[in-house]
């Protein structure tokens, strides 16, 4: 695809499905290894990485590309938010350069063994990053179908 396709919400959103995946087979991994003496169970965080560089972007759209409203009902409805954690938990992630992955020993899944790998969490995170990844998917399909639509494909 050219790049003056890919807008930074696309981007956002395959780098969403980059890091999804990316946290799908550490689980997996981790899985994989219960049984294995002294595994560390291993974590990704993208989202960190990912929130920095939503920021630069958003940055770079303030900077001129994209202004408020200064007429009609958009320019009167304004959008307040009323608590500091407001917008706070929207994480859109972009490009997963960042995205690694890390042993993190969880404290309450220590064995005998040595072994950090707990069932509940690793299938609650399975769980969790399977829904992630089914919505961020249907918001990307959304978005190229409106591509699709502007160009006028059927």
């Amino acid at each position: 695809m050219s790049n003056w396709l890919i807008d930074p919400t696309t981007r956002a959103l395959s780098g969403a499905l980059d890091g999804l995946a990316l946290r799908e087979q550490a689980v997996a991994s981790n899985l994989a290894n219960i049984d294995t003496p002294s595994y560390q169970a291993a974590s990704v965080d993208f989202e960190s990485e990912l929130q920095a560089q939503l920021a630069g972007a958003s940055d770079q759209l303030s900077a001129g590309s994209m202004t408020p409203p200064t007429d009609g009902p958009s320019a009167r409805t304004g959008m307040a938010q009323t608590s500091a954690a407001h917008l706070q938990g929207l994480v859109t992630p972009s490009m997963t350069g960042g995205a690694s992955l890390a042993s993190q020993a969880n404290g309450s899944a220590n064995r005998v063994d040595g072994n950090t790998v707990s069932v509940d969490t690793e299938m609650t995170a399975l769980a969790e990053t399977q829904l992630k990844y089914a919505a961020v998917s249907r918001m990307l399909t959304g978005k190229l179908g409106m591509l699709k639509d502007a160009v006028g494909g059927r």
